[in-house]
């Protein structure tokens, strides 16, 4: 007969798998004339459909094959393991300590190593629209050296918007120190004595609009429109006005009396996993530091971000933004003489950074932050596998050795009637008893040294025990 209207071979193979072995054959029996006369009224896959059928059908209790032991004499077998497995530990207690002490300290190694390239992967992660969030990068080559940077002349941003249909938002800030950024004294109007603050800078409104921090109070669309209006972190709050809403309220910088600075709104504080590290944003809304400044292509002071329309598609984009240098670079060039524009022109690319890629991906770009690179993160991660691959092998190798010690007590067991199964269940289960101590003392160790670590690495790292993936991690 055809082979394809014969019962099907995995349904046979599962019953004989689960049903009791009295009833198997006369089961199959039945099942397999019940097939064959259904076969002779309807079609091979109905026949086999019904076969299908009838084995899950057989899926009762009555019918599925008893455990060669009952669970309670599992539940007293496994205890009694266990306590072997104990007495075991503590009879060795040399050994046990080697054991369990070297596989926890790779176990805390590699945990303090992943939190470390946990957090090195977040950066930035946090901005509502990351995905559409990008940094323009300046890319020149002189004399046939490639160079980056992100500085840009003051009208870069407004061309952004305004010759690049595909841009929805362009956003600038300047922390240069010679245009009163960075260090200044700050007080309150009411206040005569000065504090010392050091991450003060400008900004405009639509760098906000593009990140949209969390405001805390005032409205977000306006906290920087007006002139002279400054944007305060929550920590900055909390230090110059305590429990009060700011807003409105007066600040002097640099003890200028002329030139008050109005607070618009109040953002919460950037976390750590940003490169963006600045806590006091003072308008560029009516600003120039000198005249003409705002449509000046010769000086190189802005760093600017963009938001990009949905669906953008980036690389064409990078491509239409060298007319920027043809229409308003080369021009300036022209004006003031410069030999070879034409050719420095063709030299000038433009391109957009991810800013999820800031903090990993510019070790080549200047930029002024403190960043890292991605390479640090791959080598860590490598030597964290590295750790845990010789702590295993180190705890497989001292295991190994032991058992040799242990034939006679295999070879006693066998003879009181063990069978195979309970003796892999026992070095199972002293195995399990190992590894669980060492995670409970590499945990451990990782949270005491978590500090220590910190201060190290300069982080201030914690052990995510409220996110999802922690515990997942440990366990794997």
């Amino acid at each position: 007969m055809n082979t394809q209207q014969q019962p099907p071979k995995i349904a046979e193979k599962l019953l004989c798998w689960f049903l009791k072995p009295d009833m198997a054959e006369e089961v199959l029996g039945d099942l397999d004339e019940q097939y064959f006369a259904m076969l002779q009224k309807r079609s091979a896959i109905a026949a086999k459909r019904y076969y299908w059928f009838q084995v899950f059908n057989y899926l009762r209790p009555f019918a599925i094959k008893k455990s060669r032991f009952n669970n309670s004499i599992q539940i007293t077998m496994f205890k009694n393991n266990i306590k072997i497995a104990w007495r075991t530990l503590l009879k060795q207690k040399m050994y046990s300590t080697i054991k369990i002490g070297g596989f926890a300290i790779g176990i805390a190694a590699s945990i303090l190593i992943t939190l470390f390239i946990a957090h090195e992967l977040s950066y930035d992660q946090h901005f509502a629209q990351k995905d559409r969030i990008y940094r323009v990068i300046k890319q020149e080559v002189y004399n046939g050296e490639m160079s980056s940077g992100v500085w840009f002349p003051a009208p870069m941003a407004r061309v952004l918007v305004e010759d690049f249909p595909e841009i929805e938002k362009a956003g600038r800030f300047n922390a240069g120190a010679l245009f009163g950024a960075g260090s200044n004294e700050v007080r309150r109007a009411d206040k005569t004595v000065n504090s010392h603050e050091e991450k003060l800078v400008y900004a405009d409104q639509s760098l906000f609009d593009i990140l949209q921090p969390e405001f805390l109070h005032g409205d977000p669309t306006t906290a920087l429109t007006s002139p002279n209006t400054i944007l305060i972190t929550s920590s900055k709050a909390e230090k110059y006005f305590q429990d009060e809403n700011p807003v409105g309220k007066i600040l002097i910088i640099n003890d200028n009396v002329e030139r008050p600075y109005t607070i618009g709104g109040v953002i919460a504080d950037f976390p750590e996993n940003t490169h963006i590290d600045y806590d006091m944003f003072i308008t560029m809304t009516g600003r120039e530091f000198w005249r003409g400044e705002q449509n000046f292509w010769g000086a190189q002071n802005y760093p600017t971000y963009v938001l990009l329309k949905p669906d953008t598609d980036v690389k064409e984009l990078e491509k239409k933004l060298h007319s920027i240098a043809v229409n308003y670079v080369l021009p300036w060039l022209i004006r003031i003489g410069e030999v070879g524009a034409e050719e420095e022109v063709k030299n000038i690319n433009y391109k957009l950074q991810p800013i999820t890629d800031i903090h990993l991906f510019s070790g080549d770009i200047d930029d002024s932050s403190i960043n890292s690179d991605v390479k640090f993160v791959w080598l860590f991660g490598i030597i964290a596998v590295f750790i845990m691959v010789i702590a295993s092998i180190n705890f497989i190798n001292l295991s190994t050795a032991k058992s040799a010690n242990r034939a006679k007590e295999v070879g006693l067991r066998k003879v009181v009637g063990s069978y195979r199964i309970n003796l892999v269940r026992q070095f199972l289960t002293e195995s399990l008893l190992y590894s669980f101590l060492s995670f409970m003392v590499g945990l451990t160790l990782a949270i005491l040294l978590l500090p220590y670590f910190n201060n190290l690495a300069d982080k201030t790292l914690v052990m995510p025990f409220s996110e999802w993936w922690f515990f997942p991690s440990l366990l794997a």
